[in-house]
């Protein structure tokens, strides 16, 4: 049996999250050892514990409401941000990382041999990363098929 997510819930989700200033990254609902775990994952400029607290309790009304709408015998619902490891995989990610120092690890070497960068995002468009190293004062470009890994680098 495929279990799937409501898109009258995804849309539910979506309008909570901008009403909180934030945005939904990922609804998943995989299965675990004896039940499913359906799970929120939000972010925003001031996401924080409070916040993903608030979108759940508001979340678990509109599920507890409409329970006949997850076809699923038994869950655990969860809704939380990323955190600050993320891991970034697509371009809105990059674009989302705008004037922020992100480390990257290509898949393939660059002419120079190189695979690892770290450098503030300058831009990103047409599946292409552009950034600075304050480092050596350059300028790189990383296509974003070729990023075995990518990352927020903060500074304290």
């Amino acid at each position: 049996m495929r279990i799937t997510i409501p898109k009258k819930f995804i849309e539910y989700a979506e309008k909570t999250a901008c009403k909180y200033k934030c945005k939904v990254l990922d609804i998943t609902l995989k299965p675990e050892k004896k039940s499913y775990t359906l799970r929120v994952t939000i972010d925003g400029d001031d996401t924080s514990l409070n916040m993903c607290a608030d979108i759940s309790r508001e979340l678990s009304k509109w599920l507890d409401s409409y329970e006949s709408e997850i076809k699923c015998p038994s869950y655990n619902f969860e809704v939380s941000s990323p955190g600050p490891d993320r891991k970034l995989h697509k371009e809105h990610d990059f674009i989302n990382c705008i004037n922020k120092i992100v480390y990257f690890e290509t898949k393939t070497k660059a002419k120079d041999g190189r695979k690892r960068y770290k450098g503030k995002v300058m831009s990103c468009e047409n599946g292409i990363v552009h950034i600075y190293t304050k480092e050596e004062s350059a300028e790189f470009d990383i296509v974003i098929s070729d990023i075995a890994k990518a990352r927020i680098e903060y500074e304290f």
